[in-house]
């Protein structure tokens, strides 16, 4: 990858919950505390300047393309405490630090920049310095102090995101599923980019491994009880030495030396992958490699951060990959000269007979497809290649539901390195080569997930987990300058199932657990502030789908607004208190015409990720704490609704799946009894037994694998179907089952028909005069077509145009009924008046007068809000029965008109072949009664058409 980048996250160790993760660097870190600002031609040449707050610059130029230098402060005098597994830290930072820094070693520069008593030294290191200084070193240094304590702060830790153990974290690698005996799931690997040492080396990064069942809990790979042992380093990094010049990463059985200097993305296959067959025996030293071995293929960098070829991997079961030679496997020169050198981040899929490998082409706008039958001899086929825009990165093939997409990382330049996760549509070509086809769509408009990785869950489902972070401003987050005392920086973002609606990708949340509501606030506008911890689910439900504004706000200078407006959802996130150059950006996604009702807010200590379920869209936000972890938020909006606030609390399993679903559908058949006959009309009854259905599928398909991980995912989502169910049966719940309340629902419905009835009738029409026009086949079937969609029409108008009649009936005798109710109070208040007056004319002591004068007020209060009421009333009453009876004029003669039509019809023809004054006649009167019942009918509609309100 080309940037340094960050992760986060928390697994359990027997009783205790522990820190977990690691962190990493690719190409192209700030000097850290400072603005960079990047220049970079097409031929390759790269100038970083960088700006510090106080007005002092350091600039680093280097030859290498595509890269940026980055220097690291180090600070000493730290304090840090390690109890049991948990990880606790503290810190404090001395005055000065200083620390080298490689550059490249075709441009050497040094530069020295001071802010306050501070000072960073960027000098040139030779480029064989893979191994510690020769010369006396203080072994209290924190460059060789693995239990620095600002690589342990937790300032930024997720409460249920994953998060790296200690120092940064980045791009997601790999997601392998390991099988058992039986050829079920037992675990997913997942590997991904960490700089755990940052303090120790600058230019530098491993695979940091780790294992998981369900995309929630995430364990270290080998050794649970210490995330940062070696054991759990997938593919080390052997600039980690002590001050001894001892490795702290290369495991024991790495005995043949590590010929890479610093790793970067990649991907893990099987040894297997063709034709079942190994692909490899034997390394180049001769030690053994298992049949089903897994094979890692990954781009790597020098120390002083120029580019280098892709190396090869291997390891045999409970290992550390280890090299299968002392040399590249492949390098840049396979592709040609390009614009660029970039030639990175290789995916590697099979057609069942050769391996094909797509290789991010970054600045040269395309990924680059090699091809090879034994996994050394690569060939490259430039008419393979996959045309793109900008800087492009980490490729990814999935297909879902019979699609096929090519799924990657990209930046709009070098120079913008806002990122985005975005996808093309495609196919596999008779060689099993990817094709493109589609647009380049955003698989999340967030601007914060990136490089992430996906794995197949079954033919409909892909399962994802992304970096949590940015390369505009997550590299000053990785600056101790920036925040003293913090070197560790780095999460997951929440796992994810893809799935595709044959438009897009669409996106379900894995929830990291159970949720349980802690508070539910009606609000009515931005008066009313709910407070928002961090580590909640919050569900904002709106009255209405129209414009809105949410407001998230931990002080003066954080908060993120969320506006809808324009068919657009905007986010804007303010963050300039701590962060270098600030993190305000401003980013917006399409709502694809639908009227956003239900926003689901997962709110963690240094990220916001917004979902809209109604289109299955997630929106992926990093937001920092710059005050204290866990900062609660001040939530605010501007139109009427209702806030509910969640706690994530046990595990997704079986036994609570079943349990909620069985609760949430008790609750759907009372729904359902209680709307009786309109049940089957409403659209929350009917989405709310979709998401059931929904749900009792992914059960059954859980309750199929069992001894199967993949049915935890299932299991989520089916706790996602489950949680839109509930959602309905809510709104189910708010709606009124009053006649008046009935009909003016039956009327709104009856609009929507009639619209469709209108709009069929003009494409009618329209195809009627083509036909005449031109009497082709196509425009024969297309008015057979419009006619059928025409009589569908008319026969729906007219079934609620019956049901509406019925409706407004009996709204009318409810109606009745409660005027007569209405005009007895009025009458009691009368009559109570009266005698309250005579009683006041008779003579009372000063206290009892006073009381019945006191009374005689509250009544006459009263009277008059009766008398309101009923005179409200009586004017629905009027407009109820004016309605019934336009209604029924619509009902009863639209039957009428069509017989009439048929007899003047038929009267027409005879009178055509009989041309007598009788027939005429007849005929005459018919047509005369067809037009009086034509318009009437309209009459009527264009009544009840300005009166659709007569029922609220």
């Amino acid at each position: 990858m080309e940037n340094r980048k960050l992760h986060y996250k928390m697994y359990k160790s027997g009783k205790a919950w522990v820190v977990a993760g690691i962190c990493t660097v690719s190409f192209g870190l700030a000097v850290l505390n400072n603005h960079v600002q990047a220049s970079a031609n097409e031929t390759g040449e790269n100038v970083q300047s960088v700006q510090s707050a106080a007005s002092n610059s350091v600039t680093v130029a280097g030859a290498a393309s595509q890269t940026d230098s980055s220097s690291n402060v180090q600070a000493g005098s730290s304090s840090f405490q390690e109890s049991g597994s948990t990880i606790q830290s503290g810190a404090t930072i001395s005055s000065s630090a200083s620390v080298q820094q490689s550059s490249s070693e075709s441009t050497p520069s040094s530069a020295q920049q001071s802010t306050g008593s501070s000072s960073v030294t960027v000098a040139q290191q030779s480029n064989t310095s893979n191994s510690a200084s020769s010369s006396a070193v203080n072994p209290n240094d924190p460059k060789y102090d693995f239990n620095y304590a600002p690589t342990f702060n937790p300032k930024f830790e997720q409460n249920f995101h994953y998060n790296n153990p200690q120092g940064y974290s980045n791009d997601i690698q790999s997601i392998v599923p390991k099988y058992d005996a039986n050829g079920k799931v037992q675990y997913w690997e997942v590997y991904y980019l960490g700089t755990q040492y940052p303090n120790n080396f600058n230019y530098s990064s491993h695979w940091y491994g780790l294992k998981t069942t369900d995309f929630v809990n995430f364990t270290p790979i080998s050794n649970q009880e210490n995330p940062t042992s070696k054991d759990n380093i997938a593919i080390p990094d052997a600039a980690y030495k002590d001050a001894q010049g001892n490795s702290v990463e290369i495991a024991d059985n790495n005995k043949n030396g590590i010929p890479w200097e610093y790793v970067a993305t990649g991907t893990v296959i099987n040894n297997n992958a063709i034709d079942n067959k190994p692909l490899f025996t034997k390394d180049e030293w001769g030690n053994p490699i298992d049949s089903d071995a897994e094979l890692s293929y990954f781009s790597t960098f020098g120390n002083a951060g120029n580019q280098k070829g892709i190396y090869l991997a291997y390891k045999n079961k409970n290992s550390q990959f280890h090299p299968y030679s002392s040399n590249e496997v492949v390098s840049s020169s396979i592709v040609g000269t390009q614009p660029s050198t970039d030639f990175r981040d290789p995916y590697i899929n099979t057609n069942g007979h050769q391996l094909i490998m797509y290789v991010a082409g970054g600045l040269n706008h395309k990924m680059f497809t090699l091809t090879s039958t034994d996994g050394i001899n690569w060939s490259h086929n430039a008419n393979d290649d996959i045309q793109l825009d900008g800087l492009v990165e980490t490729p990814n093939i999935q297909t879902i539901s019979g699609q096929t997409v090519m799924i990657y990382s990209a930046q709009p330049s070098i120079q913008n390195k806002q990122g985005f996760t975005k996808y093309v549509t495609g196919y596999f070509d008779k060689n099993g080569i990817f094709k493109r086809t589609g647009p380049i769509t955003n698989l999340d408009d967030g601007s914060d997930f990136y490089a992430g990785n996906y794995v197949k869950i079954d033919n409909d489902t892909v399962a994802n987990v992304g970096w949590l972070g940015d390369w505009i401003y997550t590299p000053s987050i990785w600056n101790e300058s920036t925040f003293p005392g913090i070197l560790h920086a780095g999460s997951f973002t929440m796992s994810r199932a893809l799935q595709y609606n044959g438009k897009e990708i669409t996106t379900i949340p894995i929830e990291p657990g159970q949720t349980k509501l802690d508070s539910k606030t009606k609000v009515k506008s931005t008066k009313n502030v709910v407070k928002v911890p961090s580590s909640k689910k919050v569900e904002i439900t709106y009255e209405a789908g129209t414009n809105k504004k949410i407001y998230l706000v931990r002080n003066a200078h954080n908060s993120i607004t969320i506006t809808f407006a324009n068919d657009k959802m905007t986010v804007a996130r303010k963050e300039d208190k701590n962060v270098v150059n600030g993190m305000n950006l401003t980013t917006s996604t399409g709502l694809n015409g639908v009227k956003i009702k239900r926003v689901v807010l997962y709110v963690d200590n240094s990220s916001v990720e917004i979902y809209l379920p109604q289109i299955k869209k997630m929106f992926t936000l990093e937001d920092i704490p710059n005050e204290h972890a866990n900062q609660e938020y001040s939530l605010k909006t501007d139109k009427a609704g209702s806030v509910n606030v969640y706690s994530f609390t046990g595990s997704v399993d079986s036994n609570y799946v079943k349990g909620l679903y069985s609760s949430i559908q008790n609750r759907f058949n009372k729904m359902k009894n209680r709307f009786g006959s309109e049940a089957s009309q409403l659209s929350s009854v009917y989405y709310a037994n979709r998401n059931l259905k929904n749900a009792m599928s992914y059960i059954n398909k859980a309750k199929n694998l069992k001894s199967d991980s993949t049915a935890n995912v299932y299991l989520a989502m089916a706790n996602y179907y489950l949680s839109n169910a509930n959602y309905w049966n809510d709104e189910s719940s708010q709606l009124k089952t009053d006649a008046s309340s009935v009909a003016d629902r039956y009327v709104a419905r009856l609009g929507k028909a009639k619209s469709s009835y209108n709009k069929a009738t003009k494409e009618l029409s329209a195809a009627k005069r083509n036909m005449n026009k031109k009497h082709s086949r196509a425009n024969v079937n297309a008015y057979n077509k419009a006619l059928t969609a025409y009589r569908a029409s008319q026969k729906t108008y007219s079934a609620f145009v019956n049901d509406v009649y019925k409706q407004s009936s009996l709204a009318l005798k409810d109606t009745k009924r409660k005027v007569a109710s209405a005009k007895r109070k009025v009458s009691s208040d009368n009559t109570q008046l009266s005698k309250l007056k005579k009683a006041m004319k008779k003579h009372h002591s000063k206290k009892q007068a006073k009381k019945l004068a006191a009374q005689y007020k509250q009544l006459t209060k009263q009277a008059k809000a009766n008398k309101s009421s009923y005179s409200k009333l009586v004017k629905k009453e009027n407009a109820v029965a004016r309605y019934s009876a336009e209604i029924a004029t619509i009902n009863r003669d639209s039957k009428a008109l069509k017989t009439a039509e048929s007899k003047a019809a038929k009267a027409k023809s005879v009178a055509k072949k009989h041309k007598t004054r009788k027939n005429k006649s007849a005929y005459a009167k018919l047509a005369k009664k067809v037009k009086r019942l034509t318009n009437a009918i309209n009459s009527a509609q264009s009544y009840i058409s300005k009166h659709s309100a007569t029922f609220r």
